[in-house]
């Protein structure tokens, strides 16, 4: 019996049946259109990227005019307008009538040793801290926090407890002897400038 014919592959028939300047013609053609196929995907990827990147640019300047511009700009101003304004018309705190009212919480304390320290200036000289010590002695401690958080709390003006040294009078009963040392912070109203060559000619006769 003879053996049946080996079938060869369509596209291997047809490669072998060309010359070899028609296969070189074939493989240049095929690399000249995959390479046309990449620069295509290229430019459709590279135009959809800067579609994106516009789409992005135009809400990053939507997003500054909001904040930089109209309603919401001019809202923002008035309201730091209002807080500067709220700042410079703080009254200075005065610390022996605000201690005076609040020590009206003490049953068994007693204030002593009220002084107020040397100020700090504070960045460029329009800030300063103020810092004011003093005692409680013969107190309890209950009494104590009750008097603090009095203190602490005044309406209107900013003011912390920074120093509390406690001393124990005895192991045998709640009172204790404490120096406390309270600081605010205060805003530097700028003093008048005065034209000297103004105030020249107006004296003048």
């Amino acid at each position: 019996m003879s053996a049946p014919p080996i079938q060869q592959p369509l596209l291997g028939g047809f490669i072998a049946r060309l010359q070899p300047r028609e296969r070189a013609l074939l493989g240049i053609l095929l690399i000249v259109f995959f390479a046309i196929a990449t620069g295509v995907l290229f430019m459709l990827r590279s135009s959809s990227l800067a579609e994106q990147q516009e789409a992005i640019d135009g809400l990053r300047r939507g997003l500054d005019l909001v904040n930089t511009r109209g309603t919401v700009y001019d809202l923002k101003k008035k309201e730091k307008a209002a807080r500067e304004a709220r700042i410079a018309n703080i009254q200075p705190i005065v610390f022996s009538a605000l201690l005076e009212e609040a020590s009206r919480s003490l049953t068994t304390g007693t204030l002593r040793g009220e002084e107020e320290k040397p100020s700090v200036p504070l960045g460029d000289g329009t800030l300063i801290k103020r810092i004011y010590g003093f005692e409680v002695r013969n107190v309890a401690l209950e009494e104590l926090m009750t008097f603090l958080t009095k203190v602490e709390q005044q309406p209107g003006n900013i003011l912390i407890v920074e120093r509390l040294a406690i001393k124990s009078l005895s192991s045998m009963e709640d009172r204790l002897n404490v120096e406390i040392d309270l600081a605010t912070w205060e805003l530097l109203k700028p003093e008048p400038v005065v034209d000297a060559a103004a105030g020249g000619e107006g004296a003048e006769p």
